[in-house]
């Protein structure tokens, strides 16, 4: 069981001590991997080159391409279960003493550490026959272009832990699952998928066949959209710190993106395998959490974007182009939303309103059609990189044709997903005057707490809310009673007794460590809360919020849940912070563009002379 704590843990960076015993940790773990590096390059044998050869005989890929994907896949999956494990933690108990204080951290940090390492060893085993396209590390050492991309993402990933402390000394702590530098370690640490659906088709080029390696296109796909669901968490476990609409088209982008993949790596039943894949990891993930007795995440399965995509594969009768991504992602957007609509009534804490529905198709199929425009240019890559062979000649035709048939679908795509994302993820703030007048009722009902720590007198409530501005609040997105950190999670929706005045479905605690509010979800991005309790916290300069009866103006919802943010850091380093984390990530993404297109096309390598030392 988790440890109780009972006092205000720090709420800035990790004490010295801590840093440093990361710091160790990370010297433990690639100490010896760069030992394996320099005597696999000068030619030595090696344990793990021998265990590299005896997976490439069992799995028909190269020695580069087997061992590093079975690291890829222990590593990724270690760093997910530690991030399903993390987030309920944060809900049910808030923030950490500390990052080595956190169990949950561990399998986190070594997962990245893993999938970093991937990458090195991909790199470090890359002899005998190579793809035709490399990437140059030295004068006698190319690496195949899926090696430079996993190597890429493991090294965002890690950077993210040692930034994700400079973030809380500058700005304090930030309780989200979406922080700026979380978004890089759960991005650099999924993303490792993109650099081995590169290495597969590189594997393919250099003649790796059999049962396996046809089996892993579907699969891979499948582990893109297990990685890029985490990003759902908080809708999964109904604490969303950002608008409805965001889960709305991170469902359609992801889920088309993949699923599309799928179905043209895997042929008929390709989408459903990436279903399948999802839901069996998505059961692993769930172990320790409920061990723990903590919230489980549950999820939105993509099983009517699958069915969806399926039937519209086999009416265009094997078109692979972007027209059956334009056609897939239209009707997936369209029927799919409304099967995911369906699903979440039974699954989510919040589930998707009915009277908003059309809003959410038109948002859902735009973002329906920009994932399988990227997941079609996506797949037509993989497959000019499997099928490429030195003696081909070089490209003919204009460049701008070339670049329109080749990479203007995939572009749009790309583009079109970016703007989706920032118009809907960043929620606004209320108007000013919107006002709950709050009366709250002491009751001798409780609800059990699955982990109690914070001390206090034990005491709940009921209240009856009345919001003076009815009109924007008459068909809500959400409008729940909210309670977390206290050692347990709680939100249900309130009750409409009369216009604009509501009440409680059930107690709300009011003591000890626990934040109690109203929360409400209205338009499209409005995010707003009426406090009604939260304790004095002197770590982070706040101050006790009593449980009293009276108005309570509704604030963003930012600076409730995230209590812990500084309110005094000057606007210029929250500016330069946001920028550095946004080029870190974009760059990412702009990497992974670049190393697909030129392993399909670009240049071939020029043959070198590997030396080896006798």
């Amino acid at each position: 069981m988790l440890v109780a704590q009972e006092s205000s843990p720090p709420a800035g960076g990790a004490a010295l001590g801590q840093i440093v015993i990361a710091g160790l940790m990370f010297f433990v773990i690639f100490l010896p991997l760069a030992v394996f590096v320099i005597r696999e390059r000068a030619g030595r044998t090696t344990l793990v080159g021998r265990l590299a050869d005896w997976s490439a005989g069992l799995s028909g890929l190269p020695r580069w391409a087997a061992l590093p994907m079975f690291v890829a896949f222990l590593s990724g999956m270690a760093a997910l279960i530690g991030v399903y494990w993390d987030v309920p933690i944060h809900m049910e108990l808030g923030r950490d003493e500390g990052p080595l204080a956190n169990p949950s951290h561990y399998p986190i940090y070594f997962g990245l550490m893993g999938i970093f390492a991937s990458g090195v060893l991909s790199a470090a085993l890359a002899k005998g026959k190579l793809p035709v396209r490399t990437f140059p590390i030295g004068p006698h050492w190319r690496a195949p272009m899926g090696s430079i991309q996993m190597m890429a993402t493991g090294l965002v990933g890690i950077a993210g832990f040692p930034l994700d402390d400079v973030w809380h000394r500058l700005f304090g702590q930030d309780v989200t699952e979406w922080g700026p530098t979380h978004v890089l370690m759960i991005g650099g640490g999924v993303g490792v998928v993109i650099g081995l659906q590169l290495l597969l088709g590189e594997a393919r080029q250099v003649g790796a066949t059999g049962p396996v390696v046809r089996l892993l296109g579907p699969l891979l796909a499948g582990a893109w959209l297990m990685g890029a669901s985490a990003f759902l968490m908080e809708f999964d476990l109904g604490v969303p710190q950002f608008p409805m609409l965001a889960q709305v088209v991170l469902v359609g982008l992801i889920g088309s993106w993949t699923l599309v993949y799928g179905r043209l790596a895997g042929g008929p039943g390709g989408a459903l395998l990436v279903v399948a894949v999802v839901l069996v990891t998505r059961a692993v993930f769930a172990v320790l959490p409920l061990v723990n007795d903590l919230h489980v995440a549950l999820l939105l399965p993509y099983a009517a974007e699958a069915v969806v995509i399926e039937v519209v594969a086999v009416l265009l009768r094997g078109r692979q182009g972007y027209a059956f991504a334009v056609v897939a992602g239209l009707a997936s957007g369209v029927f799919g939303m409304f099967g995911e609509w369906a699903f979440s009534q039974w699954l989510m804490p919040d589930p998707w309103p009915l009277s908003h529905m059309d809003t959410f198709v038109l948002w859902g199929a735009a973002a329906s059609v920009a994932g399988a425009l990227i997941g079609v240019w996506q797949y037509q890559r993989v497959e000019a990189v499997a099928a490429r062979r030195p003696s081909d000649p070089a490209p003919s035709g204009e460049p701008a044709v070339r670049f329109r048939t080749r990479h203007l679908g995939g572009l749009v795509g790309a583009l079109l997903a970016v703007g989706l994302s920032a118009a809907v993820i960043p929620p606004a703030d209320p108007p000013a005057g919107l006002v709950a007048n709050i009366q709250l009722t002491d009751t001798a009902e409780s609800l059990p707490i699955s982990n109690p720590h914070g001390g206090g007198q034990p005491r709940w409530v009921t209240a009856t809310v009345t919001i003076n501005r009815a009109d924007l609040v008459s068909d809500p997105v959400w409008l729940n009673g909210f309670s977390w950190q206290g050692g347990d999670f709680y939100s249900a929706p309130l009750e409409r007794t009369a216009e604009g005045t509501y009440r409680t479905t059930q107690p709300l605690p009011v003591f000890g460590q626990w934040k109690t509010g109203i929360r409400v979800h209205y338009g499209s991005r409005v995010m707003a809360l009426a406090p009604i309790y939260a304790p004095a916290d002197p770590a982070a300069n706040a101050g006790e919020i009593s449980a009293t009866s009276g108005p309570r103006p509704f604030m963003s919802e930012i600076e409730f849940l995230q209590r812990e943010r500084k309110t005094d850091t000057p606007l210029v380093l929250w500016t330069v912070a946001y920028v550095v984390v946004g080029l870190v990530f974009g760059g990412m993404w702009i990497l992974f563009a670049w190393l697909y297109t030129a392993a399909a096309g670009g240049a071939p390598s020029p043959t070198r002379r590997v030396r080896v030392s006798s």
